[in-house]
């Protein structure tokens, strides 16, 4: 079983209250939607397997308790392997953290107050 914390993480250039803030706020529970929701394959289609295995992310997140995602093992091998083919829509350290949170998740969802773990040059 693995847990991920279906954070939003604010655009630091955007203070809370103002218009873009929440237009630009990255929400893990949107991220997993739509990766789960884009075929592996864009130019054939998804097949029913992967359609069935789509469903059931999307029930877990139905079903999220406190803001948490609960998968089961093979459930969460198949989140990784659609979060490697989403088509991410620009460079962005915040990408980086929903991404590592997603493809490092274990029994216990990562500490939300961590650094972001970016690793510099």
């Amino acid at each position: 079983m693995k847990r991920i914390a279906l954070l939003s993480l604010p655009d630091p250039r955007f203070p809370l209250g103002s218009d873009e803030y929440e237009a630009n706020r990255v929400d893990y529970r949107n991220v997993i939607e739509s990766a789960v929701r884009i075929p592996l394959d864009r130019q054939n289609g998804a097949t029913v397997d992967e359609m069935r295995k789509g469903i059931r992310i999307l029930d877990a997140l139905d079903a999220s308790i406190g803001d948490v995602i609960q998968l089961e093992d093979a459930d969460w091998e198949f989140l990784k392997q659609k979060m490697d083919k989403f088509p991410w829509a620009g460079t962005d350290r915040r990408f980086i953290r929903v991404y590592d949170d997603i493809v490092n998740a274990t029994e216990a969802p990562r500490d939300p107050t961590r650094a972001d773990g970016v690793a510099s040059a």
